[in-house]
């Protein structure tokens, strides 16, 4: 037999940028030159054009670097109160040493005191990865994300600012083990448990009086300073020197350039704090048209906002949703978080702002209806273009979005999917607060492809648990069997084998009773599947049989293909080859005739085939039907199947006495799982090329 041996130029590895098949050919996979390569990531933020002072802060920053650990990066910890000007003071010395770090900056944004609580763990590798390009398929697992972002920085030197941590629990996991590396955290509080481990603390006081004063000129100009110096420095006191105090003042008194600033309204509330006194002053400045936008805007349940959400919200026209919300961030009390591909420009109400706002009590559950109405309306377009088999249920129609985001192709919906998952939960919440059952089911059901084709697992499992509860208390039985099995598919995914089959037995119950013989067939194979993923076989066989004949009564080719997938590698793992490869071959043509084609799981059966040919003894034919799948998978970008495929092509080789070939491609597939961050993989990878070596 021919086996494919990898060579050093010659093989299908993982990369930081994706699957890339190298220089000549692996058997007949025709190969692809490596994408260019992407540019480092540069997400710090600008610097303000008013940055006043901060000199003696920043000596004592570039004192920390000295004396570093030499095994894993620096992390460095900016205190202070709020609006003190943490982030600012950050962002810029930063900047003065990013040259230091040429494979990037990156930012993320804990969230402490948002909408819907801090960032969990799981979410800020997350975004520390697709800062970096790892796009595709992120492994679900938290474990596994915090793996892959700690082999992505490893060997790169980088810069991470991390801001408005909330506690040491969303840090330390992500801490690099490279010196090459440095962290910088903002926070309003120190965090022992940081400094137990070697991070820097430095706190940010209040501006000197003669730097308030001088933040004061930048903003108000130097001529009206020079024309008030007493009323200057007594505005100046009166904000405590803080930062956000004296730049709210500051823009209260340019919006009124005739009045004297001893006239200001901070000089005759002496009985307030600054930030409250001088919010709650920007507040009753605003023109109504930028306040009733701010005070329905602090009503929407979720941690960003973005020029969409806010006008199908507030049912505001779109174009004056975008001026609105810049202006309110010019008098900072919106901040500018950052710019996104679909969703735009994104904002954060200040907690300072949200606190002093209020709204009448009737006021709340006609926007968050409208704001539901408009995830689930984008929502419904991703499903439709990324997933559109997915069963419709029945919707409300309400307020549909005058303006819908644009989701032009798979990309811009896989990016609004990435950037509202924080947002889900949330909006969830206030839907149960809200009794408003139905469009939660519908919003959970419409986000499939942010669950199954970007991996959320560790977000299915607990909306779908939501959803069922809001699908029984709605009472509609179509939603309560959907919201049983997709709970029971998350589960699946999960390893928790039991919870999941006692889903599907509850879905194939509802649908013996509804007489539906599609979503019987459905919670069959679903049973077989689950029982297949448990490596229980001998129980799978009959469920899958029984699943095939359902399929083929409806006459779903495509349902039938992905059961017999499963039957024939069920019986070519107990050694029932006979019965494995017609069943395999079946399902090849199952699948290759479907309009449209779905080569994706063509693929899955021709490797599954060429795993049954290989335990049969037909070396040659399983190889040359392996690297076909291969191929496609390579073609597709789909990571995870491509180190799969390429473990199977060891196993072909080890059958077939070919130890070295075997090692080769372990090794090749165990370097792609590692680059997924699919630690479970890696470790299985090690036990087979430790059998190897014990031959």
């Amino acid at each position: 037999m021919t086996v494919p041996v990898p060579s050093a130029s010659n093989r299908i590895t993982g990369s930081r940028s994706g699957p890339v098949v190298q220089a000549g050919q692996v058997r007949d996979i025709h190969v692809h030159p490596a994408a260019p390569p992407r540019p480092a990531p540069r997400q710090l933020a600008a610097i303000t054009r008013v940055f006043t002072d901060r000199e003696r802060d920043v000596a004592a920053l570039d004192g920390l670097l000295t004396g570093l650990p030499e095994d894993t990066a620096p992390v460095i910890v900016i205190t202070g109160a709020g609006g003190i000007g943490k982030r600012t003071l950050a962002t810029r010395w930063s900047h003065r040493h990013a040259e230091r770090y040429p494979d990037g900056q990156l930012l993320v944004r804990l969230r402490a005191g948002a909408v819907g609580g801090p960032a969990p763990a799981a979410e800020i590798a997350r975004s520390l990865l697709l800062g970096l390009g790892e796009g595709g398929h992120l492994p679900w697992q938290e474990s596994d994300l915090q793996a892959l972002w700690r082999s992505a920085a490893a060997t790169r030197r980088l810069l991470v600012m991390l801001e408005d941590a909330a506690s040491a629990d969303q840090i330390l996991p992500l801490v690099p083990a490279n010196a090459d590396c440095l962290v910088v955290v903002t926070s309003r509080s120190p965090m022992p448990a940081l400094a137990a481990h070697g991070a820097h603390h430095h706190h940010l006081a209040p501006l000197t009086p003669a730097h308030a004063v001088r933040l004061l000129a930048r903003i108000l100009g130097e001529d009206r300073v020079r024309a008030e110096p007493a009323a200057t420095e007594a505005l100046a006191r009166a904000c405590d020197g803080n930062p956000l105090a004296l730049s709210l003042a500051a823009g209260e008194a340019v919006l009124a350039p005739a009045r004297p600033l001893a006239h200001h309204p901070a000089l005759a509330a002496t009985d307030l704090e600054s930030i409250p006194m001088t919010t709650a002053l920007a507040l009753t400045s605003l023109p109504e048209p930028e306040a009733r936008l701010l005070r329905l805007a602090a009503l929407i349940p979720a941690p960003d906002l973005d020029h969409f959400a806010v006008a199908a919200a507030t049912a505001t026209p779109a174009t004056q949703t975008l001026n609105l919300l810049h202006e309110l961030a010019a008098r900072h009390l919106l901040e500018h978080t950052r710019r996104q591909s679909t969703r735009g420009d994104v904002y954060r109400i200040r907690p300072e702002v949200r606190e002093l706002i209020r709204n009448p009590a009737d006021a709340r559950r006609r926007v968050v209806q409208c704001y539901l109405d408009h995830l689930i309306a984008t929502a419904q377009d991703t499903v439709q273009r990324l997933t559109p088999h997915h069963r419709v249920l029945p919707r409300q129609h309400r307020h549909h979005p005058a303006e819908p985001v644009p989701i032009t192709d798979d990309r811009a919906a896989q990016d609004w999917l990435e950037a509202i998952a924080p947002a889900v939960l949330p909006a969830l919440a206030a839907a149960r607060e809200l009794d408003e059952h139905q469009a939660a089911v519908v919003l959970v059901h419409d986000l499939w492809p942010l669950f199954h084709r970007l991996r959320r697992t560790d977000l299915s499992v607990p909306c779908h648990k939501l959803g069922l509860g809001f699908a029984r208390l709605w009472g509609h039985r179509l939603a309560i069997y959907e919201m049983t099995t997709t709970l029971a598919i998350s589960h699946k995914h999960t390893g928790a084998h039991e919870e999941a089959l006692r889903l599907y037995e509850e879905g194939r119950t509802l649908a013996t009773e509804d007489q539906d013989p599609g979503r019987i067939a459905q919670c069959t194979a679903g049973i077989g599947a689950t029982l297949y993923e448990a490596e229980q076989y001998a129980a799978a066989e009959p469920e899958l049989a029984r699943a095939i004949e359902l399929y083929a009564e409806l006459g779903d080719r495509r349902g039938a293909g992905l059961a017999e997938i499963l039957l024939g590698s069920a019986a070519a793992r107990r050694n029932n080859t006979d019965l494995a490869l017609p069943l395999l071959q079946q399902a090849l043509a199952d699948l290759e005739s479907l309009t449209p084609p779905d080569p994706l799981n063509a693929a899955r059966a021709k490797v599954f085939l060429g795993e049954a040919q290989s335990l049969a003894g037909r070396h040659d034919l399983a190889a040359g039907t392996i690297n076909d799948a291969l191929r496609t998978f390579a073609d597709l970008g789909h990571r995870h199947w491509v180190a799969y495929a390429t473990e199977f092509l060891g196993q072909a080789a080890e059958r077939a006495g070919l130890p070295e070939a075997a090692a080769d491609w372990y090794g090749s597939s165990q370097d792609q799982y590692r680059n997924l961050g699919a630690t479970r993989d890696v470790e299985r990878l090690n036990g087979r090329l430790l059998a190897l070596l014990h031959q």
